[in-house]
């Protein structure tokens, strides 16, 4: 191969590197650019709510049960037969109305044997004034009969000393002196011991009469009426049942002396506590099934427990139809306080926070959750709200009412105002 061959061979690859190379500048040159990307930060569209600082009175809710000092328990006054069965439970019964009936066949003859027992001590009676009477005849006679034969024996001793008469007339003068006083003697006790015998009768007269008056009430409570108006709780017997003594047969409860009895917290205790010291009358309403009746915190209970006091609300609206048992939640007004605030419960964060907008930004806030606001009835915002407290908010403040998931202190949030951005209205 020739030396321009060799040239050739060397140049062409040379130039095609070259002629590649200028092409890429030149499309690089050419080429379209491409706008810086600006990473911009993420915007909230949130709603506000102000907040103003108040004297208000926080509602609690409790949950309570049902009770009353009204129960009457029937039990049966002695051994028998369940002859009646005139009522069922969960049934509505007069006063004075009859509910259940004994078999008298059981207690007549109780009764008949009571009043003979007193019978036969009132004839005792009788029997003991008229022996006393005779007894004290008797000893009058006694007492005669004891001086006439003294001055016998005087005589005798009057002869025999004038030996006109033998001894043995005068040892037997001597002899019925002696008779004749033991006799005045026994006599004399029977008499005193009067007193004594008459009490011993009295006592067993009385107890006689005690057995007769239980014999009778037990036949008396052998009929079970209704002592008041009310509710039969349960039934424990059916008719043709045999009962025995003291046996519990029904219960029944008055409506009109319900009482609710519910857990009051610890953290409120005291400010309850001095309220009813105050002489405050604190008020609410119980609510079960769609009823909702008036209540008043009438007491607290004299025991504590770890979880709280057991506070006992009155009903206050008549003719309630809660039943003993009944589970009601209570919404109880506790005294005004000052420094209050309503906070939507969406603006809550747990219990002890919310978060302030201050120049679009989100600020954490720290709050005390006092209870809930009492809702009125002429109040345009009828959704139910918070109060809280907390130093770091004054009346004015815009809070976050918008709850997001990812709020923190520092994020960019923009106020709406029923869908349309704030800054356009």
């Amino acid at each position: 191969m020739s030396f321009k061959s060799k040239i050739i061979t060397i140049l062409v690859p040379v130039i095609i590197i070259i002629l590649g190379f200028g092409f890429f500048k030149l499309m690089l040159a050419t080429r379209n650019k491409t706008p810086d990307i600006e990473i911009k930060e993420h915007v909230w569209r949130v709603q506000q709510t102000q907040v103003k600082k108040q004297k208000l009175a926080p509602v609690i809710t409790l949950y309570g049960k049902t009770e009353t000092t009204e129960l009457f328990n029937a039990a049966a006054p002695a051994t028998s037969e369940v002859v009646q069965l005139l009522v069922k439970e969960g049934e509505f019964i007069e006063q004075g109305q009859l509910m259940l009936s004994l078999d008298p066949q059981d207690f007549e003859p109780l009764v008949m044997q009571a009043q003979a027992k007193v019978n036969e001590l009132q004839a005792s009676i009788r029997s003991e004034k008229i022996r006393h009477e005779i007894n004290q005849l008797s000893l009058k006679n006694e007492l005669k009969l004891l001086k006439l034969n003294e001055k016998a024996l005087q005589r005798a001793e009057k002869i025999k000393r004038q030996k006109l008469g033998s001894i043995s007339e005068t040892e037997q003068a001597m002899q019925q002196v002696e008779k004749q006083r033991l006799a005045y003697n026994s006599m004399k006790f029977k008499v005193s011991e009067h007193e004594a015998r008459m009490e011993q009768l009295q006592a067993r007269l009385l107890q006689a009469e005690a057995d007769l008056q239980k014999s009778r009430l037990a036949m008396q409570r052998s009929q079970i009426h209704a002592p008041f108006s009310g509710i039969v709780a349960k039934v424990n017997v059916s008719q043709g049942d045999r009962v025995n003594a003291n046996e519990k047969l029904l219960s029944f409860y008055s409506m009109q002396q319900l009482d609710i009895r519910a857990k009051l917290p610890i953290n409120i205790l005291g400010d309850v506590q001095a309220a009813l010291k105050r002489g405050e009358r604190l008020r609410g309403t119980a609510s079960n099934g769609g009823r909702h009746v008036a209540i008043r915190l009438v007491r607290l209970s004299g025991e504590a427990q770890a979880s709280g006091v057991d506070a006992i609300f009155t009903i206050e609206t008549p003719h309630a139809t809660f039943r003993i048992g009944s589970i009601v939640v209570i919404r109880l007004q506790r005294s005004a306080q000052d420094g209050l605030m309503k906070v939507p419960y969406q603006a809550m964060y747990g219990m002890d926070r919310l978060y302030k907008i201050v120049d679009g930004r989100l600020h954490k806030i720290k709050v005390t959750t006092i209870g809930e606001a009492q809702l009125e009835h002429n109040d345009s915002d009828a959704l139910p709200r918070l109060l809280v407290r907390s130093d770091e908010l004054n009346s004015g403040d815009m809070i976050l009412s918008t709850h997001l998931p990812n709020a923190v202190s520092g994020l960019k949030v923009q106020v709406v105002e029923q869908g349309r951005d704030q800054a356009g209205q």
